[in-house]
């Protein structure tokens, strides 16, 4: 054997561990990037959901918040402000689980239409809709069009949470 066909054959050894390396390096990837992806879904959800439960966490922030819910506009200016907190930080929650299900990251197209039809139930209360033409302008500029969009359809489906929830309306279940 010559030395230049020893070479060839150690050309095609070193090509073909180059491309076996670019192809598990890039299952690499692609696995975590899966792995991120699903992390951010599963963190978004949370603070959604854990936003929504600090909301209601205890019996006075609960009468904060659906005292904002029925009349922010005639709230103290303390309370008023308690109450645009816990607002902004549901509506950044939302954002988040809007985002990444607009973006195909969020699959899980159930779990998203709850959360936004629990955000427009807020939204919707006589308070909630005081608070969103007041502060509409906080939140990202595609996420305000997007909410005002969806509370102007006619068939929203969504009903107030003020209308919907027991708790709100003070009533007890059997």
């Amino acid at each position: 054997m010559n030395w230049e066909a020893i070479g060839a054959i150690a050309e095609v050894i070193g090509v073909v561990a180059v491309i076996a390396t670019v192809v598990y390096l890039s299952m690499q990837i692609k696995q975590s990037n899966r792995q991120q992806s699903a992390e951010a879904v599963k963190n978004a959800v949370k603070e959604f959901v854990d936003t929504y439960a600090a909301v209601t966490s205890d019996e006075k922030a609960a009468e904060n918040f659906i005292e904002g819910l029925n009349r922010f506009g005639d709230l103290d200016r303390t309370t008023r402000a308690v109450f645009q907190s816990k607002m902004q930080l549901l509506t950044n929650g939302y954002y988040q689980v809007w985002t990444l299900y607009k973006s195909g990251m969020l699959l899980d197209e159930p779990l998203y239409r709850k959360s936004e039809c629990l955000y427009l139930s807020f939204v919707l209360a006589p308070g909630g809709r005081q608070w969103w033409e007041s502060m509409k302008h906080l939140p990202p500029e595609t996420l305000a069009i997007h909410i005002d969009g969806r509370l102007n359809e006619p068939n929203l489906g969504v009903t107030p949470a003020n209308e919907d929830l027991d708790w709100f309306r003070g009533e007890e279940r059997e």
